[in-house]
């Protein structure tokens, strides 16, 4: 598994961005999703209703996968949906155990030929988390939010 993307998408470290919509949000998903190669594990992070779900569709639309598709896992925990690599889409939100999550076996996700993207990543075990890309969605206010990625 590996987390390090190449191509034109955000470097992982870079300065956070400002994202004043959900449109922004899908487009910075989508600018994260173009350079996904396969064989990551990308984590999402933020509040209830930061936007993990939107900026995952916006990484399923750079997979050519039609963003519509692509809902909140919350009950199902773990969807698929296939476009130029497979997309896992993984929500742990109800999940409050280490072995509840380890039980999923999603660190045979995560292929050369597909990406995993885990929203509520906070609680994924520490060892799949070390080579994730990390997708921090902060609401400072209101109008806006700010998006960070690291490795």
């Amino acid at each position: 598994m590996s987390a390090a993307g190449s191509g034109a998408g955000p470097e992982p470290g870079a300065a956070p961005r400002p994202s004043a919509s959900e449109a922004d949000t899908f487009a910075l998903g989508k600018e994260l999703g173009s350079a996904l190669h396969g064989g990551e594990i990308v984590v999402l992070e933020g509040e209830l209703g930061a936007g993990k779900t939107v900026y995952a569709r916006g990484i399923a639309a750079a997979l050519g996968i039609d963003p519509r598709d692509v809902g909140s896992p919350t009950f199902i925990i773990v969807d698929r949906h296939q476009g130029r690599l497979t997309l896992y889409h993984a929500d742990l939100y109800r999940l409050d155990r280490e072995e509840e999550v380890l039980d999923l076996g999603l660190d045979e996700l995560a292929t050369k030929e597909a990406v995993l993207v885990v929203e509520w990543g906070e609680r994924l075990p520490a060892e799949l988390r070390a080579s994730a890309i990390v997708v921090r969605i902060s609401d400072p206010g209101e109008e806006s939010r700010t998006i960070s990625v690291t490795r």
